[in-house]
């Protein structure tokens, strides 16, 4: 069982990391939606764009095989292996990535016009990208060692550092081109600090380690984050082309929102794939099964009613956090929340196969989505825009979602149905208030707010979606009770 509390106290720690992380880029938005023009937000997320094109198309998706690897030869005790693997595809991103950079950098005149801002913005955002492979590298190392608490730091120091100086420099006077300066400057810093965390742990290895090895586990990986980059950005891009930079930015603003939701599944999906990797390798399965089936549960228990929460109260929640110029994308953020639950499963069952060095369905779910994804989006954007985006996003999700469940064959989790009956409970206490009331927007999210907390109390309290068993992990993984003494 010591494998169960370290995933625990490796969730604790990337909670608090993407708690705190998603924090800092929450008042981010909120500060740049109100410091930049809305046609300045879309310019910046093209340029965040251009550089997850980089980091997807040089990371070659060896950072998930170096966590694979490492704790996998960990497991059976081979150090001396750990450090071969792990610099073997350090030597490989460094070979993908350096002459990408100078194509990136002869390429930025024209990156600049289809942006919309200077050659500087681009240049300071793909030398960011570059620097970012190097800690992602690092940060996949210190998974590989189940360094929780030093991974999560790195996180919090990259998201902090890049964008509190990112907004100094926009409120200074300088814009997009301060934000591209300041996820410069923390890239510095966070390869800095990856550097001096690993100092010592990366000893020369006597042993060859075969790239092939690597890549032959990466590179259906790779094609699913070639995958999953169009997924994440082709609705941006469309829209930029179709609606302009105005509409792109409020739509980016609402998908953006998104994201604090996987601070529920992310951290837990994280400390996933090292800790089933590393049962695996000691052939565990009965251990793993375990696991999954309460990572499962807990996720569906908590995910469900809060992302119903929020799809039931969108325009509210946009206003009060980016102004009202914002609510115009609240159909689009009610959609995309509402199914946040799908891409939690999605994450674990990923994280499942590749424990297990099976990559290929991963592929094959993201080609089949994508394709389902484009057909829509195709048919959809024109007419309908945001709303016709965000139900191309939606669909995608579901359809990955089902090709993965019906790959590992996974039965429906024992907290689905009662979970269902207490996001219910709270859609139905905060509907009428977001359609009906009519009050001033602080009065009404204080309304909303009192009334979700009360129908969430009340649901949880008749309904009990979880087990007492799982409301003890879940309350370690929370308090990190008893961790210090049974971390291996």
């Amino acid at each position: 069982m010591d494998n169960v509390w370290t995933m625990a106290s490796g969730t604790f720690y990337l909670t608090l990391m993407q708690a705190l992380n998603y924090a800092v880029v929450f008042v981010f938005y909120v500060l740049a939606a109100r410091i930049l023009s809305p046609s300045e937000v879309g310019s910046f997320s093209l340029l965040l764009m251009a550089m997850s094109v980089f980091n997807t198309l040089t990371m070659l998706a060896l950072n998930n095989a170096v966590v694979k690897y490492v704790s996998e030869s960990l497991g059976r005790g081979d150090v001396d292996m750990a450090s071969a693997s792990s610099r073997k595809a350090f030597i490989l991103i460094i070979y993908a990535s350096t002459p990408s950079l100078a194509v990136g950098f002869m390429l930025s005149p024209t990156l600049s016009q289809y942006i919309g801002v200077g050659v500087l913005e681009v240049l300071g955002i793909l030398l960011s990208a570059f620097i970012l492979n190097l800690t992602c590298y690092y940060g996949a190392v210190m998974f590989g060692y189940s360094m929780f608490r030093e991974v999560s730091l790195q996180n919090i120091i990259h998201t902090s550092s890049s964008r509190i100086l990112g907004i100094l420099l926009a409120y200074l006077g300088c814009r997009v081109l301060g934000l591209s300066l300041g996820f410069l400057a923390g890239s510095i810093i966070t390869l800095i600090y990856s550097m001096l965390v690993l100092r010592g742990r990366l000893k020369p290895s006597s042993r060859s380690y075969s790239p092939i090895k690597l890549l032959k586990f990466s590179l259906p990986l790779y094609g699913g984050n070639i995958i999953g980059l169009v997924q994440g950005w082709l609705d941006i891009a469309v829209l930029s082309s179709l609606a302009g930079l105005g509409s792109t930015g409020t739509y980016y603003i609402a998908v953006s929102s998104i994201a604090p939701l996987t601070i529920l599944w992310t951290p837990l999906s994280s400390a996933l794939l090292p800790t089933l990797s590393l049962i695996n390798g000691r052939g565990g399965m009965e251990e793993m099964k375990w696991i999954l089936e309460r990572t499962l549960n807990i996720a569906t228990a908590v995910i469900l009613p809060l992302s119903v929460a929020l799809a039931s109260a969108p325009q509210t929640a946009l206003s009060i956090a980016y102004g009202g110029r914002y609510a115009e994308a609240s159909i689009p953020f009610s959609i995309l929340s509402s199914i946040a639950v799908l891409n939690a499963y999605t994450s674990i069952y990923s994280v499942k196969l590749q424990s297990l060095g099976v990559t290929k369905p991963i592929f094959k779910a993201g080609v089949a989505s994508t394709i389902v994804y484009m057909t829509l989006l195709a048919a959809l954007a024109i007419p309908l825009k945001q709303v016709g985006a965000s139900l191309a996003r939606a669909s995608m999700t579901i359809a990955g979602f089902t090709i993965l469940h019906r790959e590992l064959n996974i039965g429906i989790p024992r907290s689905l149905k009662r979970s269902i009956m207490a996001s219910s409970i709270i859609a139905a206490a905060l509907t009428p208030i977001e359609l009906c009331l009519k009050a001033n927007i602080y009065m009404k999210a204080l309304i909303e707010a009192l009334a979700f907390t009360a129908a969430l109390t009340a649901a949880y309290k008749l309904i009990k979606p979880l087990s007492s068993e799982e409301i003890e992990l879940l309350k370690t993984i929370i308090t990190l009770k008893h961790i210090q003494n049974r971390v291996t």
